[in-house]
């Protein structure tokens, strides 16, 4: 009960609440999500035609038979560009077989980004410079649109092409100068290739006393599924990482499947 009271409080934006009623109700997907249903294909049969990395990497499989000095169970990948290669096979694997997400998932991805999101808005101007990384159709992009951040924008490995929330890029390696984002937001810290690597990355590119929003994923010690590349016993060690370069814990919440902390980063 608390999660809905939290989402329908007061001063509602009413672009947010209309494009949320499109994405549930237009058949066939509202917007960008339409364009990737058409992508599905019948013939696609995933253990016949899958891509050959893929025989390798999955839930159970590819992952190193140890942990490192750091706790992180870390996939055994044999190179940054096996690394590049799997983690860009998830969009489309999920187009060819299912055409994406569901209305009803964008609907509920809708709805927790808006609880995320409407933090920022005592926080950041509406011209902030946002980014979100991993943000692959680009639901979190347009739902920070829609809440008022004109200059939010994504990127992702594989965005698909004519994604007009998102554009190619890799979030261990910022195409973005020092100090010049807002904030930083992303849910694929499993996702990381080296994390303390992607940390110090994305600290570098954020100006001072900006903000880091990160999902984090919880009950991650089975290893993750298919396309994770390390996970973690304790979602708070992540956390506690986090503070050694960032200055500060502005809020943190823990929900069923996801630890969310609002970092703020070292002053000037």
């Amino acid at each position: 009960m608390a999660y809905f009271r939290e989402i329908f409080r007061p001063q509602l934006k009413p672009a947010f609440w209309a494009k949320t009623f499109l994405h549930l109700v237009t058949p066939g997907g509202y917007g960008y999500i339409r364009e990737l249903r058409s992508r599905q294909d019948a013939s696609y049969n995933h253990e016949r035609d899958k891509h050959e990395v893929r025989h390798k990497h999955h839930g159970q499989g590819g992952w190193k038979a140890e942990k490192d000095e750091t706790g992180l169970l870390k996939r055994d990948y044999a190179s940054y560009d096996e690394y590049l290669t799997h983690q860009k096979l998830k969009l489309d694997e999920m187009v060819k077989i299912k055409g994406g997400f569901s209305n009803f998932d964008i609907f509920d991805y809708r709805l927790k980004f808006y609880v995320r999101f409407r933090q920022l808005l005592t926080l950041l101007p509406s011209d902030a410079k946002i980014l979100c990384c991993g943000a692959r159709q680009g639901t979190e992009v347009e739902v920070l649109r829609d809440l008022g951040f004109t200059n939010a924008i994504g990127i992702d490995l594989n965005p698909g092409d004519g994604n007009p929330l998102v554009r190619p890029g890799d979030m261990m390696n910022l195409d973005f100068p020092d100090n010049s984002l807002d904030l930083l937001y992303t849910n694929c810290v499993d996702h990381a290739f080296d994390l303390e690597k992607m940390i110090a990355e994305h600290s570098r590119v954020l100006k001072p006393n900006g903000y880091l929003l990160y999902d984090i994923g919880v009950n991650m010690e089975e290893g993750g599924g298919p396309f994770e590349a390390i996970s973690w016993d304790r979602t708070e060690d992540i956390v506690i990482r986090l503070l050694r370069t960032f200055r500060e814990v502005v809020r943190i919440e823990r929900e069923k499947q996801w630890l969310w902390v609002l970092l703020r980063s070292k002053m000037a």
